[in-house]
């Protein structure tokens, strides 16, 4: 077999159901210079007899001895890659024809990109597309409030994880995408492509309202650290206002609290110099926006205060407007 170039993390959990479908996708790939990790965590289905059905020698399955998570489980395959790039791919999920041949190809011909992502399509309970920032400045700004590529769609280049010793890490839960591409942000430029490679199954068990719940939790837990980073006091405050403004709580505070918080970020940044100034300039402006667009929704904030602003009062107050005529 020719040396393999690429490889695919799929850590597998009891994808029984899903993961022929999973599989053949990526056995259809254009591009097959490729080798497979299938790291087994214990299921307790018929996934494992599924894979081992497979006589291809590019797919390799690694069996836990123990049950122990996702992060651990793409541990083990990240320390079993040797390849140039690796890919993700999840064992209920399904990747598109040419996913592999175009995304290698771009990685070759962008030396200096460490992730590229693509478009993500939902599928199942909710059906919609997933579109990412193709600016690498831009992201590194976004990670202010959350990631803005997909990790489930993207290739590493293999190098940038192994030379910086990066594993992925489960101190927050479910965020240990966010936290990779945090800890990747002064190491490596990310970016992404709009094509449609990845299809993601959405059912009820990775979309109700407990993950939502404990997500929100861990999200404050994660702002803890980027408001500390940053040179920001990490109070109640500051952090139920930061999460609002990414709209992970209701809005509960004045304007003037929304306001002066994007201030003591830009001004922190400016002493830090964590994020870019110009893109972050950008990303503060884009959530306090839409905040005005919830405020007026509220009703928290008056025809006054939207005539006192600057660009984007028009709009503003054409919504307003908009808002009170409906009423009636």
């Amino acid at each position: 077999m020719e040396q393999a170039r690429l490889s695919v993390l799929l850590p597998n959990y009891n994808n029984g159901p899903y993961l022929k479908e999973a599989l053949d996708s990526l056995f259809a790939q254009t591009y097959s210079n490729f080798v497979i990790y299938l790291v087994d965590d214990c299921s307790t289905d018929d996934g494992l007899a599924i894979a081992r059905s497979y006589k291809d020698e590019r797919l390799k399955i690694i069996e836990k001895p123990s049950n122990s998570g996702i992060v651990a489980t793409m541990n083990v395959a990240l320390n079993a890659i040797e390849t140039e790039y690796y890919i993700r791919m999840d064992g209920d999920d399904i990747s598109t024809p040419d996913r592999f041949e175009t995304l290698v190809k771009y990685m070759d011909e962008h030396p200096e990109i460490g992730v590229c992502s693509s478009s993500i399509k939902t599928f199942g309970i909710e059906e919609k597309v997933r579109a990412f920032e193709k600016n690498p400045a831009r992201n590194k700004a976004n990670l202010i409030f959350g990631h803005s590529i997909g990790h489930a769609s993207s290739i590493f280049r293999t190098a940038v994880m192994k030379d910086n010793k990066i594993e992925y890490v489960d101190r927050f839960w479910r965020l240990e995408d966010y936290y990779l591409f945090y800890r990747l942000k002064d190491l490596t430029l990310t970016t992404a492509i709009p094509n449609q490679f990845y299809l993601y199954r959405q059912e009820a068990y990775n979309n109700n309202a407990e993950i939502t719940r404990r997500k929100n939790l861990a999200f404050k837990e994660f702002y803890e650290m980027v408001l500390s980073d940053l040179g920001v006091e990490a109070n109640e405050k500051n952090l139920s206002i930061h999460l609002q403004l990414n709209n992970r709580e209701k809005s509960t505070f004045s304007l003037k609290d929304y306001q002066n918080h994007i201030d003591l970020l830009r001004q922190a940044n400016k002493k830090s110099l964590l994020y870019p100034n110009a893109e972050l300039e950008l990303v503060l402006n884009q959530h306090l926006e839409k905040m005005y667009y919830r405020l007026i929704d509220q009703k928290k904030i008056t025809l006054i205060q939207i005539m006192g602003m600057g660009k984007g009062k028009k709009a503003l107050l054409k919504y307003y407007l908009g808002t009170r005529l409906a009423k009636k």
